[in-house]
């Protein structure tokens, strides 16, 4: 068995988040089943925030209120828009630049207001260290969050030449704002488990519980290298020389 911290213990070093409960499996032989514990020195939580754009972003700034994280990162799956680039299931996408992605809007057929805020980046040193907790099989790409999961292969087949993004999520975006309206740094790994298009889905349930395992790998050895990227702590930080 596993030691567990009980909570709460706050600040989070590092809280977890994942759509829902089953993309934990490879997490919970590090931090037990209770989804809090030490890795590497550092205090772990993992949580919950629902499936879909809608729900991601509200349960995101709630997680972060009860907890204070000093950084959020994002346990999940992905698929790949057919983009030139080769992918194969289980590779892994540390994600560059979060953008919302509407088809109606990329063919003209609709459009997102002036104001309205369509890309985030995730902090950059999160990015970094997370890549470098990776392999061969580990790469940096720019991933779009829809509303629903694009199953049309000719959509598909003209996202990444219009947009150029490379993969498909439905939570990152809300969550990446949440975070960045709570000054919390954010990142995060995606296994790969699909071609975006019509059989997305079959691929998805075939391959989700294994790349949510190689996910969690590269999170486990983030954090066992000391976590690279995340930010110090008050008490650590080295004051300014006068």
């Amino acid at each position: 068995m596993h030691p567990s911290l009980p909570l709460p213990q706050l600040p989070v070093d590092v809280l977890v988040l994942a759509a829902y409960a089953p993309e934990f499996v490879g997490l919970r032989p590090h931090i037990g089943d209770s989804l809090n514990g030490s890795i590497g020195g550092l205090f772990v939580v993992a949580k919950t925030i629902g499936v879909g754009l809608a729900v991601a972003g509200g349960a995101t700034a709630n997680r972060i209120h009860q907890l204070k994280p000093r950084a959020v990162i994002v346990l999940g799956s992905c698929g790949i828009y057919p983009c030139g680039v080769e992918y194969r299931p289980l590779d892994i996408v540390v994600p560059s630049r979060l953008s919302l992605f509407d088809a109606s809007v990329s063919a003209g057929k609709a459009a997102f207001p002036e104001p309205m805020q369509t890309v985030v980046e995730p902090h950059a040193a999160l990015v970094a260290g997370l890549l470098q907790a990776g392999d061969s099989r580990t790469r940096s790409a720019p991933v779009a969050t829809t509303m629903g999961i694009t199953t049309d292969d000719a959509i598909a087949r003209a996202v990444h030449g219009a947009t150029g993004l490379e993969a498909e999520n439905l939570e990152l975006f809300p969550i990446a704002l949440a975070c960045h309206a709570a000054d919390v740094p954010f990142g995060a790994v995606l296994g790969v488990t699909n071609l975006v298009g019509s059989t997305g889905r079959t691929d998805w349930r075939q391959y989700q519980r294994d790349a949510a395992v190689a996910a969690a790998e590269v999170i486990v050895g983030w954090l066992r290298r000391g976590a690279p990227g995340l930010p110090p702590t008050e008490a650590t930080k080295v004051p300014r020389s006068t």
